[in-house]
């Protein structure tokens, strides 16, 4: 309904509230946090418009940054559903990438004050807990210059300009994720108040795909005799889980049992599955980290690869009772790997994916998805049709494992 929606800068209040509680053991914690909330809550009551938000920006000066659209631009409620009445317009265009803008006719002022918040308890914070006004710097980045009177960047993605009473909130986390990107959508944006595009983001809603039908429980996807092919006899029926959202495959091999848990995001799983590529560097972004580390594009050979699957199988194994680490005293020869994994638990769990591809980042694969990465060796992930495929690569095989995620793709 218009005018009730969640302001997407609640983001900028969670920063707040991070850096609040990062030094929480000042005595202010409770009031900053009131303050914050107090001041969202006046501007949710000054939102609401019915004004068009697909009005500022076109779906060709949109393509630079998605690709060529599969669905015009069309009018979306906060979490990105299509709505006739929504406050967001969502751009949809290849490679599953997504960019929402999201406008606000009035409440600028308050808008602006709200940009200030991380900054301002940062430095607040930093006279007791030195460094925090450096971590507010970093989470929101303000200072950036463009047609507007000021405007502040979060490194998930997020661009919100003000000008006058006119706020503009810029989302390419489902995009590149970059500034540079926000940046020029939001000057293109700004440019276009009192003087919009005639377009009617409302008709174009229902030329919106409905969401992919899927059953209620997840193994129910793929035949069973579909992803043996893939992977091999099951050892045990495919476990779903009580959300209908996961489904576990267990296969027992000569190098001990391989496990396969995948999960799946229904909706929006194309922004989703840009936000998770480009997570590194948004951590990176706001830690003052490097983006990526030699690891992205290791690959081990020899004793090198047991190395790293007896470290994996040791993380698998952290709940169970707790032994000397081998680390501690973990010298490279084939000999004691093999006792390093015993020690580690492994004898009945085969090493993963890092055994063979290492910490390697790769967000080039092929295959019958609209996009798919290997994500530090641990991780296989996809995305077709919107719906996000997610795999846990611990114990699992990565030839293998591609090839279930390719077998599950090709029923999206």
């Amino acid at each position: 309904m218009p005018g009730s929606r969640s302001w997407p800068l609640s983001g900028l209040v969670v920063a707040s509230t991070l850096i609040v509680a990062t030094a929480c053991n000042r005595g202010d914690k409770s009031q900053s946090q009131s303050t914050i909330s107090g001041l969202l809550g006046s501007m949710h009551a000054a939102s609401g418009s019915t004004q068009d938000p697909c009005s500022l920006v076109s779906a060709t000066e949109a393509a630079p940054y998605v690709g060529t659209l599969t669905v015009p631009p069309y009018r979306a409620t906060d979490d990105n559903k299509p709505a006739t009445d929504g406050e967001a317009c969502v751009y949809r265009g290849t490679n599953a990438r997504t960019m929402v803008i999201t406008p606000n006719w009035t409440g600028g002022q308050m808008v602006g004050r709200v940009m200030q918040l991380p900054n301002a308890v940062g430095k607040v914070l930093a006279k007791g807990a030195p460094g925090m006004d450096t971590l507010a710097n970093r989470i929101s980045q303000q200072g950036i210059p463009g047609p507007w009177d000021q405007a502040s960047f979060m490194p998930t993605g997020v661009l919100t300009a003000v000008k006058g009473q006119t706020s503009i909130y810029v989302d390419v986390s489902g995009a590149s994720g970059q500034k540079s990107d926000a940046v020029a959508i939001a000057t293109i944006a700004m440019g276009r108040v009192g003087h919009p595009l005639s377009y009617d983001g409302a008709k174009a809603v229902a030329m919106v795909p409905a969401p992919k039908q899927h059953p209620a429980n997840a193994c129910d996807l793929v035949p069973r005799a579909e992803v043996e092919a893939a992977i091999g006899p099951l050892s045990a029926p495919p476990g779903g889980d009580s959300t209908g959202t996961e489904c576990t495959y267990q296969v027992s091999t000569p190098e001990g049992s391989r496990s396969y848990p995948v999960a799946f995001t229904w909706e929006d799983g194309g922004h989703a599955y840009n936000m998770q590529k480009h997570m590194m560097a948004t951590m990176g972004s706001m830690l003052g980290t490097p983006t990526s580390t030699p690891l992205d594009t290791m690959k081990p050979t020899g004793n090198m690869g047991a190395m790293m699957g007896a470290v994996m199988k040791m993380a698998t194994s952290a709940g169970k009772p707790s032994a000397p680490s081998p680390i501690d005293t973990m010298k490279p020869t084939a000999a004691n790997m093999k006792s390093a994994m015993s020690i580690a638990g492994a004898p009945t769990t085969a090493p993963g994916a890092v055994t063979t591809v290492g910490f390697t980042t790769d967000t080039t694969l092929q295959g019958p998805w609209d996009g798919a990465s290997l994500l530090h060796g641990t991780q296989l992930m996809a995305v077709r049709n919107d719906v996000l495929v997610a795999m846990s690569l611990e114990t699992a095989d990565y030839v293998k494992a591609k090839a279930l995620l390719a077998t599950i793709c090709t029923h999206l």
